[in-house]
């Protein structure tokens, strides 16, 4: 099978498993199978409130989605969409606590780019849950001249990788994607690391994540940044209260981006800098 080949049975199975991609299909068939009338009597029994709520979260996931394939399109890759875990093999035993792979806003990454250190060039660009690759690519759009995806579902992998290979925007000197998960991940060394985590899983992997990073801090002794992200605000919230509680980071920054058309909500954020990073090594 030739390269195109594989990148159309990829896109064909990728399809048939977006979630956002089925909306669409899903109501047409609760339409021939329940009618008009059953779509009055679900709205009856959600309610006024309910239904209007329905709408404008379906009305977000439309322009987000329509959003994000003009960007795919520009670019010549597919990072929309979102890919439920349920629906793909993952390395590791941790599926049931990681979250549906769905990718960053470009407007909201640009906005938390804002907290990126100012020697960022510095730096290797480490996204944690990659998914399809678009933050790898949005960091190489950045300027970052190393950048890694880290990722445990090998179609997604397989998909970031065909995105790289497709991507016609700016390409650093460095980029890969690594099938493995994120509690047993071994960090790039040699340079200081961004950490960049877009609602990537729960709490308890958290715990299991943080001796990740204080390990690669440890050997690598360069400074770290680590930006958390989410459309999940409990869940951000208690990983920040994880992060802390291990001693090993202090805080920089949090609070709430706006709300961007290309994201179907906004995000919460936290910011943090390891303690091994003085403030000569690592500037705001």
């Amino acid at each position: 099978m030739g390269p195109e080949m594989k990148f159309n049975h990829l896109d064909a199975e990728l399809q048939a498993k977006d979630r956002w991609a089925s909306r669409r299909q899903r109501l047409v068939e609760f339409l021939r199978e329940h009618g008009l009338s059953g779509l009055l009597a679900k709205m009856r029994e959600v309610g006024l409130r309910g239904t209007i709520a329905f709408i404008v979260r379906q009305g977000r996931y439309q322009i987000c989605s329509l959003l994000g394939k003009r960007w795919d399109r520009k670019y010549g890759v597919d990072t929309s969409g979102q890919i439920d875990l349920d629906n793909v093999d993952v390395i590791g035993p941790n599926k049931a606590s990681g979250y549906a792979s769905v990718s960053t806003s470009p407007r909201a990454f640009a906005y938390l780019s804002q907290f990126f250190p100012a020697n960022w060039k510095d730096f290797t660009f480490v996204d944690i849950g990659c998914g399809k690759g678009r933050v790898v690519m949005l960091a190489a759009q950045f300027g970052f001249d190393r950048v890694q995806g880290i990722e445990f579902a090998p179609l997604l992998c397989r998909v970031a990788d065909q995105n790289l290979v497709r991507f016609s925007g700016r390409r650093p000197a460095e980029w890969a994607i690594i099938n493995v998960d994120a509690t047993t991940v071994d960090l790039p060394s040699g340079n200081p690391l961004l950490i960049y985590c877009f609602n990537p899983f729960t709490v308890d992997i958290w715990e299991r994540f943080i001796p990740a990073l204080v390990r690669a801090n440890e050997l690598n002794r360069r400074p770290m940044r680590l930006v958390i992200s989410g459309s999940l605000p409990e869940t951000i919230r208690a990983a920040a209260a994880v992060i802390l509680r291990s001693q090993r980071f202090c805080e920089r920054a949090h609070g709430v981006t706006p709300f961007f058309m290309d994201a179907y909500a906004p995000y919460t954020y936290w910011i943090f800098d390891s303690i091994e990073a003085t403030a000569a090594e690592i500037k705001p």
